[in-house]
């Protein structure tokens, strides 16, 4: 999730729009006179579902909301973003900033090397004796980069300022606490310390067990400007090759996750023990859209879950299923596969994997759909011998059965709800506001953006968009097979944005790099870059990679020119037909556009084919 989708998650384009230019009712959409160019009639469209808009006259272009802005207020991307950031409360990532990241990330690696050299040596005896116990092989203490805190309170400190690091970064890392007299102290004291990556393998922080009595048994490095524990999942550095193959498998703590990969599970992250976020659940997506979540087989535990899913997972379902009892009901057709895996009794990850990996693949491939573990995990918390208790299940499951986007799997958790309630599936269909399905689609009229769903981001990339450019970037060589790519073939924003500076250092004939382009990318952009430099393309050899680009660019262009149809379809279903005659043009335009394309490609087909 980058800054700019965190910012357009919070702005609804239709008001947004509304601001500069009267907007009235067409069918599903607004309509308005352009404002970029004088005309009689209205050719400039608002799609409130989309978010977009489009003017179909003489400016012939469209786009979101940072698009919009800019070309009302003749504005640069970085002066944009800086107003809509101000207007959301969304804040943006300054130098010092990043600056101050590198620096605890800086801290927290000679940190790291530290606590390793502690477990190592004959102060750690008890520390290795306590990981034997659990089964974790010297290696992985290794690979792990397992360590130990010293006890006495101070010696870490001590050694980080001799290391030349300011006691202000130490304390910002979360790696010491300053006391009221002014000396600092160590954060973690004799604790079996558990480093914490991101995604890009940089040190964030540190997760710590106690090795005795003390209270709480785990604690974590606190917030700190690169650790947020709801942003990160533990091993996902390490675990996101074999996850986008296999899926990705969650468990609650650490040490079921190094025992999953010491047994050869490396597509296995942990929530360190948290109720998953959105943000968690938004960077698993990244990574596939096969999910499986371990669960211990307590109560507590799966109740933990139940509010981990209802406060993250559905908050991914931005597109509307349908109404019920008054309430509007939202689904992602691209959501993750969900599965619960349920751990045997008095057993967790850790236990199952040492004791029988063989059931703990089996369990973790024949895991409970996500909706079928709701209603067997909610039936059991209510009366459903009562009229009250049916209620109560119906309500509180109603909203996960809609979100599933297939007519036929609908009716699988309808008659599963029914069999756990002793009703017949006719007695609990007559007894609820059934939304439409794909099969019977939600009429245009139920279809908006809820105000509600503006605090949660948008989160979905466009895999087209990364691709193309990732190649690009990565082989420079690619250059001329990009002469057809349009910047207005990019879906996303920051990478059109990040294809001009791409163009920019073409039309100067420089060398590119990845650090010629980091250096020439705005800090605004570098989170999209990042996303975009570390994507790999295994099985791509070096004749094919030029294919692979031509072909990229059709499709980008032919999504392009259809999407340009949907719209152009959707104005002319929904309003009267009272444009001017270069809207028309415009139409007609698109329609050749479609028709060289698709003739491009089966010319370019029969010539493989020979």
């Amino acid at each position: 999730m980058t800054v700019t989708d965190d910012i357009k998650g919070r702005l609804d384009i239709t008001e947004m729009v509304s601001r500069y230019v009267t907007l009235q009712r067409s069918g599903s959409n607004h309509k308005a006179n352009c404002p970029f160019h004088q005309e009689r009639t209205p050719s400039f469209y608002v799609f409130p579902d989309r978010q977009t808009w489009r003017c179909f006259g003489a400016c012939a272009t469209g786009g979101d909301v940072f698009s919009f802005v800019m070309k009302a207020e003749n504005l640069e991307f970085r002066e944009t973003l800086e107003r809509l950031s101000q207007q959301t409360g969304v804040p943006l990532p300054r130098r010092r900033e990043r600056v101050e990241q590198q620096n605890a990330t800086d801290v927290n690696e000679e940190a790291n090397k530290y606590f390793q050299r502690l477990l190592a040596s004959e102060r750690g005896a008890a520390a290795r004796s306590y990981l034997a116990r659990r089964g974790v092989s010297p290696g992985t203490v290794t690979s792990f980069e397992l360590g130990l805190s010293p006890a006495d309170g101070r010696s870490l400190g001590d050694h980080l300022r001799q290391s030349s690091f300011p006691p202000q970064v130490l304390e910002q890392a979360g790696l010491v606490r300053t006391a009221d007299n002014g000396h600092q102290r160590d954060f973690f004291r004799g604790r079996l310390m558990f480093p914490i990556r991101d995604k890009q393998g940089d040190l964030a922080g540190f997760g710590a067990r106690a090795l005795d009595d003390s209270q709480p048994k785990y604690i974590n490095t606190p917030r700190s400007p690169v650790f947020d524990k709801g942003r990160i999942l533990y091993a996902l550095h390490r675990a996101k090759d074999s996850a986008r193959k296999q899926g990705i498998v969650i468990v609650e703590g650490y040490m079921d996750a190094i025992a999953a990969h010491e047994a050869g599970f490396t597509n296995v992250v942990a929530s360190m023990g948290t109720a998953l976020t959105e943000h968690q659940v938004a960077e698993v997506q990244t990574i596939s859209r096969d999910v499986t979540m371990a669960l211990d087989a307590d109560v507590a535990g799966q109740q933990a879950t139940l509010r981990s899913l209802e406060s993250s997972w559905k908050v991914l379902q931005l597109q509307v299923a349908g109404r019920a009892r008054g309430t509007i009901l939202f689904r992602r057709p691209e959501m993750a596969s969900l599965k619960i895996a349920v751990m045997p009794e008095g057993e967790d990850p850790d236990d199952l994997i040492r004791q029988s990996p063989q059931e703990w693949r089996e369990r973790i491939e024949h895991g409970t759909p996500l909706v079928q573990y709701l209603i067997d995990s909610l039936a059991n918390q209510y009366e459903v011998s009562t009229p009250h208790g049916k209620t109560q299940l119906v309500d509180a499951v109603l909203p996960s059965i809609y979100a599933v986007t297939a007519g036929f799997e609908q009716d699988r958790y309808f008659q599963i709800l029914a069999d756990r309630m002793s009703v017949t599936r006719e007695a609990l269909l007559s007894n609820i506001d059934r939304p439409a399905t794909r099969r019977q689609t939600t009429s245009p009229n139920q279809v908006r953006r809820d105000p509600a769903m503006h605090e949660f981001p948008n989160l979905g990339g466009d895999p087209l968009d990364e691709f193309c450019l990732s190649l690009l970037l990565h082989y420079p060589e690619l250059e001329p097979e990009a002469v057809d790519l349009k910047p207005e073939y990019f879906r996303h924003l920051e990478n059109r944005m990040i294809y001009d500076q791409w163009l920019l250092a073409r039309e100067r004939r420089e060398v590119l790099t990845c650090e010629s382009i980091r250096e020439s990318i705005g800090e605004e952009f570098q989170e999209s870059l990042n996303i975009l430099l570390e994507k790999e393309h295994p099985g791509i050899e070096f004749l094919s990679r030029p294919k692979a680009v031509r072909d990229c660019i059709t499709n980008m262009k032919d999504r392009y020119l259809r999407e340009l149809k949907k719209e152009e379809e959707r104005v002319f279903s929904d309003s009267e037909i009272d444009m001017e005659e270069n809207t028309f043009h415009s139409v007609l335009k698109v329609n050749q556009r479609i028709k060289e394309n698709q003739k491009a490609r089966e010319t370019t087909l029969k010539v493989r084919t020979h």
